[in-house]
């Protein structure tokens, strides 16, 4: 029998070649999306894939997308280069719901949440480099500050419960992502190598993304996701 992965974030860049990937490897899948209109025919068509509408606000919605999933994966994410438009802490009150949610949902195993590579670990440290390139690169000229200040809260509160709660978790957090053709392998890896900020396809990330809920070296684990 097929199993079930929920996504949350399906018609983003990264969480629509997630959601295309599951579908792809036979999973079914259920999504909630705040406008389906977003997202191609082809696949609003699958037979594998449920549709529920909604949005982070909307918890019993929440509830119904995951139930009798064994997977959950939430590549939510805020307007990008917005600063001033970043709802700061709703993204992290949508996770904290979300495990909620999930606390009461026995059919979950394993929960994966993407963050990203400028995002602080939940110890505190930061390798100078990124901190370097968060500083530079993401605050002055990326305008992604509230993102990453967001990604490392919620990656301190999933490390807070992740010792109470009845399912594993995987935050990743690959570098910048662009849209492209795909066909380059991505790999887990604890430290930031000379790679990690290079541009990752989004593609590559679903395959990798997929593949990754049944790596149980990853659970606990907060992995850099870099090339190969």
């Amino acid at each position: 029998m097929a199993e079930t992965i929920a996504i949350f974030g399906a018609t983003g860049g990264s969480g629509s070649e997630i959601l295309a990937e599951a579908l792809d490897q036979g999973y079914l899948v259920r999504i909630m999306v705040r406008t389906p209109s977003k997202l191609p025919e082809e696949i609003k068509c699958n037979p594998n894939l449920t549709l529920l509408e909604g949005d982070v606000a909307s918890v019993d919605t929440v509830r119904e997308t995951v139930r009798g999933a064994k997977y959950v994966i939430n590549a939510v994410g805020g307007p990008v280069g917005k600063p001033r438009d970043f709802p700061t802490g709703a993204y992290a009150a949508f996770l904290r719901d979300l495990v909620g949610v999930l606390r009461e949902t026995p059919s979950v195993r394993v929960f994966l949440h993407q963050a990203g590579c400028l995002s602080v670990h939940p110890d505190g440290t930061m390798p100078l480099a990124m901190r370097i390139a968060d500083r530079v690169l993401g605050r002055w000229i990326l305008g992604i500050g509230p993102n990453n200040d967001e990604h490392s809260v919620e990656m301190r509160y999933l490390e807070s419960v992740r010792g109470e709660v009845p399912f594993e978790i995987i935050c990743t957090r690959p570098g910048g992502l662009k849209k492209g053709g795909g066909g380059t392998e991505l790999v887990a890896s604890e430290v930031p190598t000379g790679l990690a900020l290079g541009m990752v396809d989004f593609k590559d990330l679903g395959v990798f993304t997929v593949r990754a809920l049944k790596d149980e070296s990853l659970y606990g684990k907060y992995p850099y996701v870099v090339k190969a």
